[in-house]
């Protein structure tokens, strides 16, 4: 029987389709997605995304880490060093307290001291590694080890506090799909800080001096100040003062790692600075320390803050005199809340111009709006218990 044309060429076009339907190689999967940055050592880096296991090689990086992840930071973070509980413990329990997991995360050696090893940074399976410039710029072996071993590492910087930590919050949203969130606190916070810096631009008339320490030793052993880094730098709380329109008498005295070193008592009396700020936390090794935090009370940092005026020649201190002698945590001075570090200086050195400005009320709300954790407890205090 002869086969009509027209059927015929239906036939051989459904064999040549199901022959290409055979004959076709199957699709390979899609390679696992990457982003690639040019983190803050301005180092390009590409990571595995998303991202699911973060190791926080600084734990006093929380606060940044938290303001970008909110409840996520339970999950996510995979190991971390001691850092947090030793030198901020109010809100290592604040945080632990909220996120029971976070007591049991891993916690590695101290960068600080190259006792970090790649091996067991490797054995976590990380897909980020959180670092610091300033872990790079001190030769740490550590660093070198972690970099040699393919570690995912992201540098982010704090050595200005007013914008780094916008800047470290930024691409840490950006690497972790939180960039919404993330440019959201930064915005708001920049604004904050324009609130200072604006009215700081105006102000004439005699430059305020003044004498800032870090709390640490208690009343009866001076701990350090800020003066310059070893490059002759300001970072840190010096970075802080030098934007704030004052005079620190620590300025071209101290210079040393980190920007830290000890005043000579001598050379404090002589200055006779107008303002004296002596930052707090909750170090456990230090039980003297002025202590503020989370679970800081008023009354008690107050007392403790007393206590620094009664040190031999403090009393004939303008400072003293005037009861202009106050408070503030010790973080603010390198990490994402510097806000409030801004603000508050500004308010003390300048209590007139700043009068309608409530640097404590700017605080809790950045914590309604961008932290995971609720404010609670003391933070700044003055010697007239305000």
């Amino acid at each position: 029987m002869k086969i009509p044309a027209a059927i015929l060429s239906l036939l051989i076009l459904s064999y040549a389709g199901c022959q290409r339907e055979t004959l076709s190689v199957p699709a390979t999967p899609a390679e696992n997605p990457t982003i690639t940055v040019t983190d803050l050592a301005g180092r390009e880096v590409t990571l595995k995304q998303p991202v699911e296991r973060i190791i926080l090689m600084r734990s006093l990086g929380l606060y940044e880490l938290a303001t970008v992840l909110g409840d996520e930071v339970e999950e996510k973070l995979a190991g971390w060093d001691s850092s947090l509980k030793t030198g901020d413990l109010d809100t290592y329990e604040k945080f632990v307290t909220q996120y029971p997991r976070l007591e049991e995360v891993t916690i590695l050696g101290d960068i600080l001291r190259d006792t970090v090893s790649a091996e067991a940074v490797l054995a976590l399976e990380p897909d980020l590694v959180i670092m610091n410039t300033y872990m790079l710029n001190r030769g740490s072996k550590t660093v070198e080890r972690l970099q040699q071993a393919g570690v995912p590492l992201l540098f982010l910087k704090s050595e200005d506090p007013f914008r780094d930590p916008q800047k470290s919050i930024r691409l840490l949203g950006k690497v972790l799909g939180k960039a919404t969130e993330a440019n959201a606190a930064a915005d708001w916070i920049d604004a904050e800080l324009q609130l200072v810096f604006s009215k700081i631009e105006t102000i004439q008339g005699k430059i305020p001096t003044i004498y800032l320490e870090a709390g640490t030793q208690g009343p009866e052993k001076y701990g350090n100040t800020f003066g310059e880094n070893q490059q002759g730098k300001t970072v840190n709380w010096g970075s802080v003062l030098a934007q704030l329109r004052c005079q620190n008498i620590a300025a071209g005295s101290i210079s040393g790692l980190y920007g830290m070193g000890v005043i000579r008592p001598e050379y404090l009396i002589t200055a006779d600075p107008e303002v004296i700020v002596i930052t707090g936390a909750h170090w456990t090794a230090f039980p003297d320390s002025l202590q503020l935090g989370y679970y800081a009370d008023r009354d008690q940092s107050v007392k403790r803050l007393a206590a620094f005026t009664e040190r031999p020649g403090w009393s004939e201190l303008s400072a003293v005199k005037q009861r202009r002698v106050h408070g503030i945590h010790t973080r603010f001075g390198s990490h994402i809340m510097s806000f409030a570090a801004a603000q508050q200086l500004a308010k003390w050195l300048y209590p007139e111009e700043f009068k309608e400005l409530n640097p404590e009320e700017r605080l809790h709300e950045f914590h309604l709006k961008f932290m995971p954790v609720e404010m609670s407890g003391t933070w700044m205090v003055s010697l007239d218990g305000n």
